[in-house]
């Protein structure tokens, strides 16, 4: 393809496109607010067939980064009620011709059942070097892929960030342990190079550009590799949903390689553009080019969607069921200033759902409103964005307490860069925007009465005052605690860095794990009520101010109710 240097000399341009973080958007739909979404797996299609249309089949990779598996209720529907046809995701990628794909931590979510059935139902490989048997220390999922396109022998090596045990419980991948993701970088472009001797290595990575994760996680590693491991030509990442197309030079060799990332949402791919000189000697990368390119102004591909359009009646039925009656307005942005609605709703469902003394639950979303009147399936994703379960563990007072403090730590960490609240942790940009060093992670307790003194220092805001029955907390007795288990397993730190258990500690304090996860719950709590749900906020926590703190949090909450009115979702 092309005009060669030399009468020998083959000139042959590869263009790569990635897809990352697309969690269930597919068909250009948002399901939860029922109107069309301007980014999507269909969209994608239009732009990847006019690409091959362009440059030629033999000429074009599609890859996908991760994280595919949960997100939009077209993905739920496909993983728990759909499970006896292909699933959604597979035949959508192997309708796209997708070459190769790797893990996303969130894929694991949804438990071995649907993403074993999803690598099963997938014409490509889906890979994952670091996740390995506890059995015999084996690859899981295949390590690497070789891609021959117009002669060029391409090598694409899979990995995973070894974050999940620190997010997922240990039943979701059971079997399974994630190795170091540097290391296993290191060993596997070593042995593809001297095993395959391919012409271009490219890395395809479930994980962020940098910043270690908590728990001795190297969560985020894509810069590190590609600064540190020599042996790539082209990296391609995910996982943090932060569009990135940046070149980094090895410190080893002195080789510069792009390193890209999709960014979540489907409103755009990374693609690069690779220039091989093929001769006589073999192959040699000329040029290598990279950068992001929006596909949102792209038409929905009329194929794709005449092809889904009879599974995108049977979502949009799914999720309008009726399921029952709400006689009060949830305002999930009210969780964060006081005992709430929300707050209400699921400690409720929790204390409903496990036997426990204490609920420590945490929003997924700070948002969205759920107006009285009838309930559909569709407003409890927007209420709860993720497959939960409910963890129930044996915590001390003291415990109980330091999980708390760290919460509300998060919360109102106002040095963290970028906040631009006077109490409250606010981040706010064009595209990405929330409350809290990460909302997910602002826990309330009921079952207790306690106080958050906000005049006080990181560490001593907190104080129990009495449990459910009015009795003094006791901080030296053990308690039964219901907690989510993105939370029970070391999300945020609340259980580690707060309560003081480490992670070996924290899988012994596990009393039992919910086979259900909290979404259902929700939905079970309405189906099951005879009579319209109204929810009376109980208020058994409370915020302590000095007079300019409030001032400042009031204006905090004026700041969040403003920029919610003017924020297009």
């Amino acid at each position: 393809m092309g005009v060669g240097h030399a009468d020998n000399d083959r000139q042959v341009v590869l263009k790569f496109i990635e897809t990352t973080d697309v969690h269930g958007n597919f068909l250009s739909y948002d399901f939860i607010n029922d109107r069309a979404y301007h980014g999507g797996l269909s969209k994608v299609e239009s732009y990847v067939r006019r690409q091959r249309n362009l440059w030629g089949e033999d000429h074009c990779i599609l890859l996908d980064c991760g994280d595919i598996l949960e997100g939009q209720p077209c993905a739920y529907y496909a993983n728990f009620i759909a499970k006896n046809e292909v699933h959604l995701a597979a035949d959508i990628m192997n309708f796209m011709e997708y070459d190769v794909a790797t893990f996303g931590n969130h894929d694991f979510e949804v438990g071995h059942e649907v993403y074993d059935k999803w690598v099963h139902d997938c014409r490509f490989p889906v890979l994952g070097a670091n996740i390995l048997r506890t059995n015999n220390h084996q690859p899981y999922a295949k390590p690497y892929t070789i891609i021959e396109k117009d002669g060029i022998r391409i090598a694409v090596l899979g990995l995973i960030t070894p974050a999940i045990p620190m997010w997922l419980p240990e039943q979701l991948w059971s079997g399974i342990y994630f190795d170091d993701i540097v290391e296993s970088a290191r060993k596997w472009v070593q042995f593809i190079r001297q095993d395959e001797h391919p012409d271009l290595v490219v890395g395809l990575f479930h994980t962020g550009l940098k910043e270690e994760g908590l728990n001795g996680f190297n969560e985020n590693a894509a810069e590190e590799i590609a600064s540190q491991v020599p042996g790539f030509d082209l990296i391609f990442f995910g996982h943090d949903h932060q569009a990135c197309a940046v070149e980094v030079t090895n410190q080893i060799d002195g080789k510069t390689i792009w390193a890209l990332n999709a960014g979540g949402a489907t409103t755009q791919v990374a693609e690069a553009v690779v220039t091989c000189i093929v001769n006589d000697d073999g192959v040699y990368i000329e040029q290598v080019s990279g950068q992001l390119v929006l596909i949102k102004e792209y038409p929905t591909d009329l194929a794709f969607s005449q092809r889904y359009a009879n599974y995108k009646s049977q979502v949009k039925a799914f999720v309008s069921q009726k399921i029952g009656e709400l006689k009060t307005t949830i305002r999930t942005i009210d969780y964060f200033f006081g005992p709430s609605p929300l707050g209400t709703l699921l400690h409720t469902v929790q204390f409903k759902h496990v036997n426990v003394d204490i609920s420590l639950s945490a929003p997924l979303t700070y948002n969205e409103v759920i107006h009285a009147g009838d309930i559909h399936i569709k407003d409890i994703f927007k209420l709860y964005r993720y497959e939960n379960l409910i963890e129930v563990f044996r915590l001390t007072g003291k415990e109980v307490r330091g999980a708390l403090e760290r919460s509300y730590d998060l919360l109102t960490n106002t040095e963290m860069e970028g906040s631009s609240g006077k109490v409250l942790c606010i981040i706010m940009s064009r595209n990405r925007h929330y409350i809290g060093a990460f909302s997910p992670f602002l826990i309330t307790g009921a079952g207790i009465q306690y106080e958050v003194d906000l005049t006080k220092p990181m560490g001593e805001k907190v104080s129990i005052l009495t449990d459910a029955n009015g009795q003094p907390f006791d901080y030296d007795k053990t308690y039964l605690v219901a907690v989510n288990s993105y939370i029970g397993s070391g999300g945020g730190g609340i259980l580690t860095d707060g309560a003081g258990l480490n992670m070996q500690e924290l899988s012994k304090r596990i009393v039992t794990i919910s086979q259900t996860d909290i979404r259902s719950c929700i939905i079970n709590y309405f189906t099951s009520s005879t009579s319209p749900v109204e929810i009376s906020t109980v208020d058994n926590w409370k915020y302590v101010f000095d007079e300019a703190t409030l001032q400042a949090f009031e204006e905090d909450k004026k700041l969040l109710l403003g920029r919610k009115k003017h924020t297009k979702h």
